[in-house]
């Protein structure tokens, strides 16, 4: 093996992410000074982020005062929210995030309080920066595990180092990462990061730490699935790549199921005292009436759909089922994520709002991205790919990763309708489509 060369990616690997987080950063503050509302935390992001400020400021989970916080500036109709039997406003989002935002909610009062005498209310700026930015830094150190993650799991370095990259700069992810950080893709997606770097680490431990180590990977699915209920679709891909690396024992499997019961819990518990009676679903009005048809349209649909905004997963997609089908080595974990890819995308399409209302590309399927490009990057790695093969992958990734900023930055500068009402003219000429927009609207004016 050549140490020098692996160094060297590695290297090239943490200053190409360290450039991509303070761009990210610089955008947060281009946000506060020049966005509509001058606010971080945005769209379902409040839901997620009134769990935290209420528990840990007001000591309940009565939000009539965080729901007015939060969505002073927005034109939110308060008096649409639905009470619960226990006369709380309800909360169809799970309390995942929240727990993530706990540091930044208190690193934010501690420097509202002392450092810039803001108000000390939860949503004054100290602790909107905060929150941003520990979530962010929780994201982009997960891809510096997922990194070291796939070399363990026998990706060659090179690979590592292009799939990881544009799993994060070629797809709509980077938005979640970037500009709407406090929505549960991000969080989804550091969480999965970090349970294959652990699930490695895990296999390697002596009998003695294993167990301890069984129950932090448990918490860790159990809060995945707090994050977003859906994400317990990427279980088989877990499960194929702990029963790739070693034969677990059914005494080994109780402390991973028993650190996922107790994390899993508190979504029921939480439930309860918002509710006032037993319920195991966060969602309370809404159902999965769009059919075959709403699975088709979440994936090309111009509205959202995932292969015209985010075409990088449909080349993942392709080279996981090859593996899947011709390759014996890496056959598990590949046919885990396309498992994973196709009950996610039923249970989405079949959703009512299968376009996922304002959304950069189709978000619900953003969590898939760590798994299928570990699938994808085995099945280069193992493969005996020719050179022409290779630079034509090499050129696919620079080609998605630049398109993708291309849109991105339409989506960034509101070019395109934000609930994704549009032709895939405006979708791909956004310039030309915002350009001839603002004309009529200063001819308006």
């Amino acid at each position: 093996m050549n140490t020098q060369a692996d160094r060297s990616w590695h290297t090239s690997y943490v200053l190409i992410l360290g450039l991509v987080f303070a761009a990210s950063v610089a955008l947060t503050l281009v946000s506060l000074k020049y966005g509509d509302n001058k606010v971080l935390i945005l769209s379902d992001g409040k839901g997620y982020y009134v769990w935290a400020r209420s528990i840990i400021l007001d000591h309940d989970i009565d939000f009539r005062n965080d729901n007015r916080l939060v969505h002073e500036s927005d034109g939110f109709q308060l008096d649409s929210v639905t009470l619960t039997p226990a006369g709380h406003p309800a909360n169809k989002l799970p309390i995942g995030v929240a727990i993530l935002e706990v540091p930044g909610v208190l690193i934010g009062h501690v420097m509202a309080r002392y450092v810039t005498h803001s108000p000390t209310n939860g949503w004054s700026t100290p602790y909107q920066v905060a929150v941003a930015w520990s979530l962010m830094v929780f994201y982009f150190v997960s891809f510096l595990l997922l990194y070291r993650a796939m070399l363990s799991l026998g990706v060659a370095e090179v690979w590592a180092f292009g799939f990881c990259l544009t799993a994060l700069v070629g797809t709509n992810l980077i938005h979640y990462v970037s500009k709407e950080m406090t929505m549960a893709h991000g969080a989804g997606v550091a969480v999965f990061n970090i349970l294959l770097f652990l699930i490695v680490r895990w296999v390697r431990a002596s009998e003695r730490t294993r167990a301890v180590r069984g129950v932090l990977l448990g918490g860790l699915v159990g809060l995945l699935f707090l994050i977003r209920n859906t994400n317990a679709l990427l279980l088989p891909v877990l499960v194929a790549i702990v029963w790739h690396r070693k034969r677990v024992s059914l005494r080994e499997s109780v402390p991973m199921l028993a650190g996922a019961a107790a994390t899993v819990s508190l979504q029921p518990v939480s439930l309860w005292f918002l509710w006032g009676q037993i319920r195991f679903s966060t969602y309370y009005n809404e159902y999965f009436t769009a059919g075959i048809a709403g699975i088709l349209n979440a994936l090309i649909s111009v509205r959202n759909g995932l292969f015209v905004y985010s075409p990088w997963y449909a080349i993942l997609i392709l080279l996981a089922a090859y593996s899947a089908i011709c390759m014996p080595r890496t056959r598990y974990i590949c046919a885990a994520a396309v498992a994973s890819f196709l009950l996610t995308a039923v249970v989405n399409g079949t959703w009512w709002c299968w376009w996922f209302g304002q959304s950069y590309g189709n978000r619900a399927f953003v969590e898939l991205l760590p798994a299928l490009s570990l699938a994808a990057a085995l099945t280069v790695s193992h493969q005996n790919v020719g050179r022409r093969a290779k630079a034509a992958l090499v050129v696919a990734m620079l080609a998605v990763t630049a398109m993708n900023l291309y849109l991105w930055m339409g989506c960034l500068l509101q070019a395109l309708p934000s609930d994704g009402n549009h032709t895939i003219g405006q979708v791909y000429l956004w310039p030309l489509s915002h350009s001839v927009r603002s004309l009529i609207d200063r001819l308006a004016h």
